[in-house]
């Protein structure tokens, strides 16, 4: 401590004493729940997401006839 000048002790020492409580802390801060405003815009996001990885053609999608994929269509 000898080397350091006066002003430079007084600041190591503040600085020491204000951080070393921060550096205590072993839980992670909690972060606060998410409002309604910003589950709604994740769940845009994610649906948006998933509508670009989806393929064009999907198996729920109806023929012409209104009938789905996997209906048996009727013989005329």
């Amino acid at each position: 401590m000898e080397m350091l000048e006066p002003g430079m002790t007084k600041f190591i020492l503040v600085a020491l004493l204000t951080t070393l409580p921060v550096l205590a802390q072993t839980t992670p801060i909690p972060t606060p729940p998410l409002t309604d405003r910003e589950r709604v815009q994740a769940d845009r996001a994610k649906a948006a997401e998933d509508e670009k990885g989806a393929p064009m053609t999907r198996p729920w999608d109806r023929d012409a006839d209104g009938k789905r994929p996997w209906e048996r269509k009727s013989k005329p």
